[in-house]
């Protein structure tokens, strides 16, 4: 072992030491193996069952509960880059997230395995050796050592734990900084004091434990964060760390004027995007696999169009029109290349892999609900599945909670029969006693999506049979008849409980928990706000932010 290599060995080691001087009691978690999101993970109705964080322990119309919150993936790259000032995010392959009900930012999901560990501290290490000294520790130049050393540790110290150090802390890095500096370089030391501090859980994780008591109020700091990683999946900037210095991120008025900076900036389409995919699933077709016998055409080629299409409309909506689930739920128009057309059946717009923006037929197409993306990943690999698709949208767009299936009931879906359609076959299926209750439930609503095959192109025949595609809503508020996708997007954007669960989808998002009773009392509340105009999703991430769950949390043994 080299003299430097042993040098580093032994700063390391202090980090656990660094680490008990400022936990008090928060503790970051080291488990086992995570895994990605799983396309079509609603499709049974027992997976409807939120995993357990101590929210089931607050009353109602208490605050959620206090935790801590590793960084997504992406949240981690990004906030790489900003802090280091690096060009782009960093693309070193790190282990897939944990996802819980649809979402990768969890909570009680996030915690730091063996394997991504390793990854951080590769990662940790690589940034730190290849990082310009002058972008560490610019006062390096003019000022004595020993001053730049302090002076470096307590700036870059408060970016990467997004707070100011304590003394304890202070003192812990500086003595890796003495350790190394006894016979390696100024820079040796800087470096090594940088990679650790990228391995903190002070970087890693977002703390949410805020004052001391049973209901607690957030510190400035904390806010800042949940405010930076809601709107722009980072870090905080400097406007909102100054805010945090003056105290002054207390107030709905304060909240509000910070949010609506942070969505001018560029970062928040690709946020705001990512909230939206996550809740209608979008983002899992890159791993939905099809029978390619059946569908040649659906190859990652395509599957990358149909997440690009979905993109495309969704920051249309949300930027470029009224921004409203309605018009989420109803807008004309997608943006289609050359794969794209030939799946919609419409001539090709003649820019090869570019999207255009095309307007569709208006009796096939009604908004996202009707994007192959969202159909492909609500069916199997041989047929159109409306199981899976009634599931979903009770599940996704109504929040109502399914009953799992009786136990010893088969789950398997009928088999292929060339002489019948998919609604004639699972029509069968559902007439069992056992498990009519449940698919009274699901099957009428899936079944008016039937118009669309496995890969969301439309249809009106399916093995020479006409395609029945009338379906009917019960236990909503737009409760009736409909037939067909354009008609039951329309009934569901003109559905308060749907706004309703939107917001409780974007609370679940923003506090990285399943709701509590506070949460969908707050859903109801917003939508009296903005129900009216068709629920604004950007004035309704607004409203979850200016309300008193965004500043405080209960704290559950």
């Amino acid at each position: 072992m080299g003299v430097f290599q042993f040098r580093r060995g032994a700063a390391l080691s202090l980090v656990a030491a660094l680490v008990a001087a400022g936990a008090s009691g928060c503790t970051a978690k080291v488990e086992g193996n995570a895994k990605g999101p799983d396309p079509g993970a609603d499709d049974d109705p027992g997976t409807n069952e939120p995993a357990p964080t101590g929210a089931e322990k607050i009353p109602a119309g208490a605050p959620g509960p206090t935790a801590l919150r590793k960084l997504t993936n992406e949240e981690y790259r990004n906030s790489l880059q900003d802090l280091l000032g690096l060009p782009a995010p960093p693309t070193d392959a790190l282990q897939p997230e944990t996802w819980t009900l649809g979402y990768d930012n969890f909570a009680s999901a996030g915690t730091v395995s063996a394997t991504i560990g390793g990854q951080y501290a590769e990662i940790a290490a690589r940034l730190a050796t290849e990082a310009p000294l002058a972008t560490l520790a610019p006062c390096a130049s003019p000022a004595k050592e020993s001053d730049c050393a302090n002076s470096f540790i307590t700036s870059f110290g408060k970016r990467a734990h997004r707070r100011p150090l304590n003394a304890e802390e202070t003192q812990a890095y500086r003595r890796i900084y003495d350790l190394v500096r006894k016979t390696g370089t100024f820079a040796e030391g800087i470096k090594l004091v940088a990679e650790v501090m990228l391995q903190s859980p002070y970087f890693l994780y977002r703390s949410e434990y805020g004052t001391s008591g049973a209901k607690r109020t957030l510190t400035p700091y904390e806010v800042a964060s949940e405010l930076s990683y809601t709107f722009l999946g980072t870090m905080p900037d400097a406007e909102l760390m100054a805010a945090a210095d003056n105290n002054a991120l207390a107030t709905p008025a304060q909240l509000e004027t910070q949010a609506r900076r942070l969505l001018k900036s560029p970062r928040a389409r690709a946020t705001l995007r990512r909230f939206v995919n996550q809740w209608l699933t979008v983002n899992s077709i890159t791993g939905v696999q099809k029978n390619l016998s059946k569908f040649p055409m659906f190859d990652d080629k395509l599957k990358s169009a149909m997440l690009a299409e979905s993109a495309g409309v969704v920051d249309s909506v949300l930027w470029e029109q009224d921004g409203s689930v309605k018009t989420l739920l109803t807008t004309p128009f997608s943006f289609i290349n050359s794969a794209l057309a030939e799946l919609y059946g419409v001539p090709d717009p003649g820019k090869g892999d570019v999207l255009v923006k095309t307007t569709l037929n208006a009796a096939e197409r009604s908004g996202i609900l009707t994007h192959p993306a969202v159909l492909a990943v609500h069916s199997k690999q041989d047929d159109s599945f409306p199981i899976a698709r009634g599931t979903f949208l009770r599940v996704r767009m109504l929040c109502q909670a399914l009953p799992p299936p009786p136990k010893n009931v088969n789950l398997s879906p009928p088999a292929p029969d060339p002489n019948l359609t998919t609604r004639e076959r699972f029509a069968r299926h559902s007439a069992d006693p056992a498990c009519a209750g449940c698919h009274a439930l699901i099957d009428p609503v899936g079944f008016g999506l039937e118009g669309y095959d496995a890969i969301g192109r439309f249809r009106t025949t399916e093995n020479g049979r006409p395609i029945d595609a009338s379906g009917v809503l019960t236990d909503t508020d737009v409760d009736g008849p409909y037939t067909g996708g354009v008609e039951l997007a329309r009934k569901l954007a003109s559905s308060a409980l749907v706004r309703q669960c939107a917001a409780v989808q974007a609370a679940r998002w923003v506090y990285g928990r399943a709701e509590i009773e506070t949460d969908k009392q707050l859903a109801a509340t917003i939508d009296t706000q903005l129900g009216a105009e068709g629920m604004n999703i950007r004035e309704m991430l607004i409203a979850l932010v200016k309300s008193e769950s965004f500043l405080t949390r209960t704290f559950v043994q």
